[in-house]
């Protein structure tokens, strides 16, 4: 019953950031990404993501992300993470690419039961945006900005006469905010990701994953966009 109210919350969620977008600006993209878990101990790992988010299939320019925490885990299920993150986003009216340095906090709680493993992740960044000119190469200025973000992950595993195999099942949905008056992007939607996804499992510590996302962004100025876009990721857990 809780997999099912949670699943009708994801697409009811979805639907209404749709139907609120009075005019939207489609797309389409390839993320490539690696998520990568090195563990120093029991209690302590260092989690790092690499993100290259390609434009118009593989030929446009789109956004680079690098991404690293120390993560603290000292139970089960929940886990603590400090990080930092550095993007780089190319704009088509500047030609150029802009910056932006991130720190960020989260919190994650799993709930795993026999038919479903459910993740829930909470983050609050605090984020440094370059401004640039069209005659400029250089950084101007930094709008600063706060967001918050929370973040719901279910993987089914796929079973064949009651035993496990490698393949599994997910759906993902991020939801977006802005707060505290950011100077970067003053509505409160920011934007909304919901992915659908198929994985394996190459080895218990190592998965591979395709899928479909459906990016929602409410920007500071101008349309809001929908991309539509074909997610390809990489999970590798290992010790230090």
């Amino acid at each position: 019953m809780r997999t099912k109210i949670c699943l009708l919350a994801l697409c009811l969620l979805m639907g209404g950031l749709q139907l609120s977008a009075q005019e939207l600006t489609q797309g389409y993209s390839h993320w490539y990404t690696y998520f990568g878990t090195a563990q120093i101990n029991q209690k302590w790992a260092i989690a790092y993501d690499f993100q290259a988010r390609i434009r118009d299939g593989i030929s446009a320019k789109g956004q680079i992300l690098n991404r690293a925490g120390l993560q603290y885990t000292p139970g089960k299920n929940a886990s603590y993470l400090l990080g930092y993150s550095f993007i780089t986003t190319y704009s088509d009216g500047a030609d150029q690419y802009f910056p932006e340095h991130r720190i960020y906090q989260q919190f994650i709680y799993k709930n795993n039961t026999r038919t479903f493993n459910m993740t829930h992740r909470v983050r609050f960044e605090e984020r440094w945006v370059g401004a640039k000119t069209v005659s400029s190469k250089n950084v101007q200025y930094w709008k600063y900005g706060h967001r918050l973000r929370y973040f719901n992950r279910t993987q089914f595993p796929i079973r064949k006469a009651e035993k496990m195999t490698p393949f599994y099942f997910a759906l993902q949905n991020e939801f977006f905010m802005n707060v505290f008056n950011s100077e970067i992007n003053n509505k409160f939607v920011d934007q909304n990701r919901f992915l659908i996804a198929q994985g394996y499992a190459l080895k218990p510590n190592l998965k591979v994953e395709a899928g479909y996302m459906n990016h929602f962004v409410q920007p500071a100025t101008g349309n809001n966009s929908m991309t539509h876009i074909l997610h390809l990721a990489v999970f590798h857990n290992f010790d230090l």
